[in-house]
């Protein structure tokens, strides 16, 4: 390609002298030297298939053109397109960790799926004529009893799968979540059977009232209390004997004087006079923290 731009630069220069000849010699190497293919098909190309495949594409003009003829084509360049982030295979299980193979897990009533060991353990538990076992649930925190209902095979299973706590209605015959209705469900932590595993503790932390009455607990109705012509107290708890104190001395805080005798109560004046408090105890440094 040089010896042949030389060439014709030397004819012109011994023949011609005028200015168009030269002009027309400088324009000579821009018409041999422009690429005969642009580079636009290849990324046309890499829009079209952005995955897959494999955009090819000459790195010079072909080699049946003149600029070409007197050497030997060049390697042919191949680009592999790369896929964009995030993107998946239409083929590929876009959820590998939680594929089952078929068979793995046998379905209870209702067609739950659980994990064979779960099931083992749904056949373990003592279930009634009816199909059904006492279940409790109770306050991880406090130890509060909150309600007692009834599960069945399908309703411990779920309540595994989901860990809320689910029931098995007689009324309705039907399964129920509590807090479905309310909001207010009981997220379980852990679930225990009883020794002879007839019995469920649903162990767990509601998200709020758990008794249909606006109740924290659907156990606020003391027998004792009720024998002796006492109303139910709703606001009062079934908790272990610290929570059960923390909750008395409360009350006590809150009332302005002792029932029957019609003067504050000894916690109560205990509570107004920091002075007798602090005689009272005895570690005289605790006295400064309150």
């Amino acid at each position: 390609m040089q010896a042949f731009m030389i060439s014709e630069r030397k004819k012109a220069t011994s023949g011609l002298g005028r200015p168009e000849a030269r002009d027309l010699i400088e324009l000579a190497p821009v018409q041999f030297t422009r690429p005969a293919r642009a580079t636009r098909p290849l990324a046309a190309s890499l829009r079209r298939a952005p995955m897959a495949a494999v955009a090819t594409a000459s790195t010079r003009a072909p080699a049946s053109s003149p600029a070409n003829r007197s050497r030997p084509a060049l390697p042919i360049l191949r680009v592999a397109a790369a896929a964009p982030p995030g993107w998946r295979r239409r083929t590929r299980n876009p959820y590998p960790a939680v594929s089952v193979a078929a068979g793995s897990a046998r379905s209870p009533p209702g067609g739950l799926a659980v994990d064979p060991k779960v099931d083992t353990l749904l056949d373990s538990v003592k279930w009634d004529s009816k199909g059904l076992a006492v279940a409790i649930a109770q306050n991880v925190d406090t130890g509060a009893i909150l309600m007692q209902g009834f599960a069945n095979k399908e309703a411990l299973a779920k309540t595994i799968l989901t860990g809320k706590a689910t029931f098995f209605s007689r009324s309705r015959s039907s399964l129920w979540t509590k807090g479905e209705t309310s909001m207010n469900f009981m997220n379980v932590h852990d679930i225990f059977l009883d020794c002879d595993r007839d019995s469920i503790i649903y162990l767990g932390k509601p998200d709020g009232p758990t008794c249909h009455t606006g109740a924290e607990t659907c156990y606020y109705t003391s027998v004792y209390d009720a024998l002796q012509g006492s109303k139910p107290n709703q606001d009062r708890q079934l908790t272990t004997t610290l929570y059960s104190l923390e909750d008395t001395i409360s009350r006590r805080q809150e009332e302005t004087v002792a029932e029957g005798s019609g003067k504050p109560s000894w916690t109560k004046k205990l509570l107004l006079d920091n002075q007798l408090l602090c005689s009272k105890i005895w570690y005289g440094m605790l006295c400064l923290f309150l």
